[in-house]
């Protein structure tokens, strides 16, 4: 909201912009008031979060001027305004900007503008005449800088020798680039002109109108005006790039390109053949055409993922590009995944943008529910439906935490909107959204989608916006449900028990917040709970569905005519829930009802068993044992599901005298069906086989030291150094985590040797995870040392010490190096490696921590650290309490964890497979 003491504040400035310096007294002699001091005028005060309602943009025309050889850049900005109130001072957001100049124009007449800086994140522009009722332009000439430390903003790469400019806007760096109202809520066009020196190239969100030559030899591009956009969305490239073209999408043909790094045009390939199709699929689903000018997708190194710019999708190269010799299954999913939810995005946040940043869900939610839902169809046998019901555990996992968000939280400062990008704004957004379509039926759902975006096209939207048109298509209290969920953290534990008598067969459920170990009750809780029961009825299953309100509601098997065999209560493992059976219902489902459980709902009870676990509810032992049964699971999305239940043994909540002890569990657990598999892809082997042979082989070689896939691992990795071809590329990265994980001295000099020489981004980056892996301490300190390599992006290099921090072998010299160097690793000083903003993620070097005293060092040193850096309170939060949940389940669970490692302990008989 807007700032409530800026009123009084402004008239204050009014009034003495109108009457000039204060008066001397008049009984005070002429000479004493000569002498006297001026009072200067107050300063204005800034706002706190967002800005004044008071002026509103209309339309921007920015001009910039930049050279990727260089950091400086100029602009000149031309903002539309329209006074809402008269004001003398106009308030923008604007980051790390010098200006030069500024004016307002208003009836004809120009007037001179001071700049007030208004504390990081605001640019003010005081003037001694209020503007008027009515439109007005701001012209600003200024200067940013393009950051070699970051990835926000404006930044510069240098890639295969070449200078490149990208941006990453979202979601609040535009004010870095432009003095602009950084806010989501306005949503107006853009018009971009850029000066650019001669060989390179511009790309923005809108096509190129002309391009025309300077007299210093460089080039001008001038680029069509901009639907309405919000600053966050608006992005450009400068550099000697390379265009691949794709077909044209979408019902409106539009040109599409893929956009690469110079030379690099051809690794483009699968993305230029399936971007098309995805965005046919979504338009059919939204029935709505895509409503952008053009679709480009640029590679961009170093960028965290990809962002949903209209007419300017940006992709981290290694996800949208690959040598056709180097390209893995994985990566190809990867790229098609993400790119269904950037161009779900051209719907959800482009055409229709939540109108601030507390409803970031209806983005992110929609874009990551989207993903399966177009994926199920466009290629059924990458099991999408399936691997979404282990997405929603691990979203879960993450609702676990006291310190989570809501999915609605509250934004009141700068830390909330960073927070804000979470696994609860996209995991549970999107697993909430998938239990409502569940609920409400897909095409009522569909239905209620298509409404919302044909009333709020082209402009912005609420959460009650769209509930509103959820509830007008269903006809049912959807705002009732779904808010029980978007404005409270935590989610239910559901238990179930089963009763049958004379009246027929029920399930009684009860709901209180699910809490694992080591995390206290905030209270009371209750949602509103949609839960779907399936159970048999002679050969064929039935389902009883039911709106759960309040502590304990009863649902009658109405088809079930004698006692149900068995009966589980989330169909589909569709519900937003933790599930325990009880009594006779658990026993039953043991007994008869595994076998018939879907494949989905299997993935569900694997993920409910872990969470069991971790809540002290079953003993570790159980759930590790049911992990050994599914082993050898043919089922590739099973065997993985069953793999998280590992946790439960991790090396952090072993003993060290029993380390040795779950390295023989993991080695003659999956040993041999790693060792079948192999390091080699295999002439007509099916996609899942080769999916899974990573995960797999390095378990085994890396945790469970099994000495055959070590020692193949060691020679490989040796190979491959010497040829890049020696290695399948999906095995480049087990190769060389095994090999680092139980490597020498001399094998780290020689990652450490190569990983300086390496030019090309992608084995560096595979070197650098090699270099993080190791276990042995001291190797471990030699490699962190390279982080400050004057040869070495820090950018890149800092992950070395991310991947050091979750190995309990070295977690310890980590949070070392990050305390004997923090000023030097993140700061605003010219010297450090990264700039402030990366400063709140430092605190993760705590995140594997297992023990009170050990939480009780990362809290001494990151506390007052964290709450300087941006987002950093509630990171270190979330870490503290991590660690607090390790210690509680370590001391609770060490009995069943060790007599289940014993390897005298009884193993359990085979399970049952899937329908």
């Amino acid at each position: 909201m807007p700032n409530l003491l800026r009123p009084a504040a402004l008239a204050v400035v009014t009034l003495l912009s109108a009457c000039g310096a204060r008066q001397s007294p008049p009984a005070e002699p002429p000479a004493a008031a000569a002498a006297a001091p001026q009072a200067a005028a107050p300063a204005p005060t800034p706002p706190d979060l967002r800005l004044p309602g008071d002026v509103r943009p209309t339309g921007y025309a920015v001009e910039l001027t930049l050279d990727p050889k260089v950091s400086a850049f100029q602009g000149v900005a031309d903002i539309n305004l329209e006074v809402v109130k008269p004001t003398s001072v106009v308030w923008l957001h604007g980051k790390s900007l010098t200006v030069k100049e500024a004016t307002f124009t208003q009836s004809g007449a120009t007037v001179a503008a001071k700049p007030v800086k208004g504390g990081t994140d605001f640019l003010g522009f005081a003037m001694e005449k209020p503007l008027a009722f009515g439109t007005a332009k701001l012209h600003v000439v200024y200067e940013g800088i393009a950051s070699e430390k970051e990835t926000d903003g404006a930044f510069r790469v240098n890639e295969g020798g070449d200078w490149y400019i990208y941006t990453q806007f979202e979601p609040i760096d535009a004010r870095r680039v432009f003095p602009s109202f950084d806010e989501p809520g306005f949503k107006v066009p853009w018009q971009l002109t850029f000066n650019v020196p001669a060989g390179n190239v511009v790309v923005t969100n809108t096509p190129q109108e002309s391009e025309e030559a300077r007299p210093d030899g460089g080039r001008t591009f001038r680029f069509a005006r901009t639907q309405p956009l919000p600053s966050y969305l608006i992005a450009f490239g400068v550099g000697p790039f390379d265009f691949l073209p794709a077909a044209d999408s979408g019902q409106k043909k539009v040109k599409t390109r893929i956009i690469t790094p110079r030379g690099r045009a051809a690794e483009g390939a699968y993305a230029a053949e399936t971007t098309p199709q995805l965005l046919a699929a979504l338009e059919d689903y939204f029935g709505i055409p895509y409503a952008y000018e053009k679709l480009d997708v640029i590679a961009v190194p170093l960028l965290g993922g990809a962002m949903e710019h209209p007419g300017l999708v940006t992709f981290n190269s290694r996800l949208l590009l690959s040598k056709p010799e180097e390209d893995t299954l994985g990566r190809q999913r990867g790229f098609a995944r993400t790119q269904v939810h950037e161009l779900a995005h051209q719907w959800f946040g482009n055409l229709v943008t939540m109108a601030w940043w507390d409803d970031l869900w209806l983005n992110e939610a929609f874009a990551t529910w989207m993903t399966p839902r177009i994926v199920e169809t466009w290629r059924p046998a990458w099991d999408a439906p399936v691997e979404r019901v282990d997405d929603r555990s691990q979203a879960l996992d993450a609702d676990s935490l006291l310190s989570a968000r809501r999915i609605r939280q509250p934004i009141e400062s700068a830390n909330d909107i960073l927070n804000s990008f979470d696994g609860i704004t996209y995991g549970k957004g999107s697993s909430v959204l998938s239990m409502t379509e569940e609920w409400l039926g897909r095409e009522v759902f569909r239905k209620g989608i298509q409404r919302h975006l044909r009333q709020h096209a082209h402009g912005n939207a609420t959460a009650k916006d769209f509930l509103d048109a959820l509830d007008a298509e269903s006809g049912k209290d959807v705002t009732g449900m779904m808010g029980t969920f978007l404005d409270q953290g935590g989610a239910p534990l559901v238990t179930a028990s089963l009763e049958c008598g004379a009246q027929g067969a029920k399930v009684v459920l009860t709901q209180q917040r699910y809490l694992r170990l080591g995390t206290k009750s905030p209270g009371p809780q209750s949602w509103r709970v949609p839960v779907c029961v399936d159970y048999p009825v002679g050969k064929k299953e039935s389902r009883a569905c039911t709106l759960m309100e309040g502590e304990r509601t009863e649902l009658a098997l109405t088809d079930a005519k004698t006692c149900p065999a068995w009966v589980f209560p989330n169909a589909e493992g569709a519900g937003y829930f933790r599930m325990q059976l009880t009594g006779e219902a658990a026993a039953k489902l043991t007994k008869s009802g595994l076998d018939k459980l879907s494949r989905a709902e299997r993935v569900a009870l694997l993920g409910d068993v872990r969470a069991l676990a971790m809540a002290g509810a079953l003993p570790a032992g159980e759930a590790l044992a049911l992990a050994a049964r599914t082993a050898n699971d043919p089922d590739r999305i099973i065997t993985e599901a069953s793999l998280e239940l590992l946790e439960l043994a991790s090396a952090r909540l072993v003993p060290e005298a029993q380390q040795e002890a779950r390295a023989r569990f993991l080695r003659e657990t999956y040993g041999p069906r790693a060792r079948k598999l192999g390091f080699t892809p295999r002439k007509g082997e099916d996609e899942d086989t080769r999916l899974l042979r990573p995960r797999l082989v390095r378990l085994a070689g890396r945790d469970g030291a099994d000495p055959k896939l070590v020692a193949e691992a060691r020679a490989l990795a040796s190979a491959w150094l010497k040829d890049k071809r020696a290695v399948a590329p999906e095995m480049v990265d087990t190769v060389l985590s095994i090999a680092a994980g139980h490597g020498d001295a001399a094998f780290q000099q020689q990652l450490a040797t190569a990983v300086r020489a390496e030019k090309e981004r992608k084995p560096r980056q595979q070197l650098l995870g090699a270099l993080g892996s190791f276990t042995d301490p001291g190797l471990a300190k030699q490699s962190l040392a390279l982080v400050f390599d004057k040869n070495l992006d820090p950018r890149e290099s800092m992950f070395m010490l991310y991947a050091a921090s979750q190995n309990p072998k070295t977690q310890g010299v980590a949070f070392d190096f990050v305390k004997e160097n923090y000023e030097k690793l993140v700061g605003d000083s010219p010297d450090a490696l990264l700039p402030v903003e990366v400063a709140s993620r430092m605190s993760f070097v705590g995140a594997g921590f297992c023990g009170a005293e050990q939480r009780q060092q990362v809290a001494d040193f990151f506390t007052e650290r964290s709450a300087r850096a941006p987002g950093g309170p509630r990171i270190l939060a979330q870490v503290l309490e991590r660690v607090d949940q390790c210690t509680t389940l370590k001391e609770a669970q060490a009995q069943s964890i060790q007599s289940f490692l014993d390897p005298r302990a009884p193993r359990s008989p085979k399970a049952p497979t899937s329908r």
